[in-house]
């Protein structure tokens, strides 16, 4: 069964932009079918708000492609309840709240915030190259 992935919005745009990263690895292997990307409406808007930043530089109809992209790989997890297991950054809330809801295998992301919690319910919190050794180990 592939395994299910939350990215959060650093994750994703590392994804994008960096080639090499572990990362780009962990969104390769979802955009190939390897793993199911989960994603809510609240993650979706940040990652739309956040690579449409100027600093990005891309234009309108590159933000759109990208977005596209991105929404027509996911499994979009509609409204999902608060998680009973609370982030110490409410702003970070969203990914844990995504994850529990859409019974993701394992939450991505380089924040310490989320990290520092390990698990939450069946879900692991990890980072890209923790994920990576983790599926190549399995």
């Amino acid at each position: 069964m592939k395994p299910r992935i939350v990215l959060d919005t650093n994750n994703l745009i590392s994804g994008i932009f960096f080639e090499k990263g572990n990362e780009a690895r962990v969104l390769d292997e979802t955009l190939a079918g390897g793993a199911k990307l989960l994603a809510s409406l609240e993650t979706l808007q940040e990652f739309q708000e956040t690579v449409s930043r100027p600093r990005f530089q891309l234009s309108a109809l590159e933000v759109l492609a990208v977005f596209q992209l991105i929404v027509s790989s996911c499994e979009i997890v509609l409204a999902p309840p608060r998680a009973k297991v609370k982030c110490r950054d409410p702003e970070d809330q969203k990914f844990l709240d995504c994850a529990v809801a859409g019974r993701a295998d394992f939450l991505v992301t380089g924040d310490r915030d989320l990290l520092i919690l390990r698990h939450v319910g069946r879900t692991k919190i990890l980072t890209a190259a923790e994920l990576i050794r983790t599926l190549k180990d399995s």
